[in-house]
């Protein structure tokens, strides 16, 4: 494999698969999902567009699965880029989030994006290169009612990933976080929003913007990307 690694989290659908068949074109991928007929689909689809990648069936909320991914992981040496893309929404008011709600959307968002981090750090820093990103919102910039679980762990992650920029600056590590609006995935399958689909950003739109900051040459590093659709937020 003369390819360097991305690893992409999420990549079952939506972002994650769209942005794991962009990059495949430059990078080897490893897919890491809890769905792996999904996962199956993806890799479908980068081999006909003849990318070459490997899944990693996961939970990266769990801290005893990280051990677990990173022995399949093949060449460690060639890791270049983290993409922190899986996450989930539950939009809930207080009064109706549950324990369970909240514990599910911290770890598996901000949690999972720590634990997938920390893998491959050592590594990175060894390497002096790579990149990290972190696929956040906007509900990470400005707050939503009924979503407080929600936005609270795209809040935590921008905090994380700021601090984390500083600490690997000396590293020559690129941190970049992407705060995204209302762009038209799965996500929103189960949440009654089909009448605004439609006017919602289209994911490979958002892959292009992230690929090319990911990309972006030398010594330079876009830290921090907010793409909305030019109508503004709904």
């Amino acid at each position: 494999m003369n390819k360097p690694i991305a690893i992409i989290t999420g990549a079952s659908t939506g972002i994650g698969r769209n942005l794991a068949i962009k990059f495949s074109s430059k990078y080897f991928i490893y897919l890491i999902s809890r769905n792996e007929k999904n996962l199956n689909e993806t890799k479908y689809l980068i081999e006909k567009a003849g990318g070459e990648c490997k899944i990693i069936v996961s939970d990266i909320s769990k801290s005893d699965s990280i051990d677990v991914i990173y022995s399949q992981i093949k060449n460690k040496s060639k890791i270049d880029l983290l993409i922190n893309n899986a996450g989930i929404g539950i939009f809930k008011n207080i009064s109706e989030t549950t324990i369970e709600d909240w514990n599910n959307t911290i770890n598996t968002n901000l949690t999972g994006s720590f634990l997938m981090t920390k893998m491959i750090i050592d590594q990175l820093k060894s390497n002096k290169n790579g990149k990290i990103v972190f696929i956040s919102s906007v509900a990470g910039l400005q707050p939503y009612k009924n979503s407080t679980a929600y936005v609270s762990s795209k809040y935590a992650i921008r905090g994380f990933a700021s601090s984390l920029r500083e600490e690997l600056r000396e590293h020559n590590i690129k941190v970049i976080t992407v705060f995204p609006g209302a762009v038209d995935t799965p996500i929103w399958d189960d949440k009654n929003m089909d009448e605004l689909r439609d006017g919602m950003m289209k994911v490979d739109d958002l892959s292009d913007t992230i690929y090319h900051a990911v990309n972006s040459p030398n010594n330079c590093v876009t830290e921090e990307i907010t793409i909305r659709r030019t109508a503004g937020d709904f």
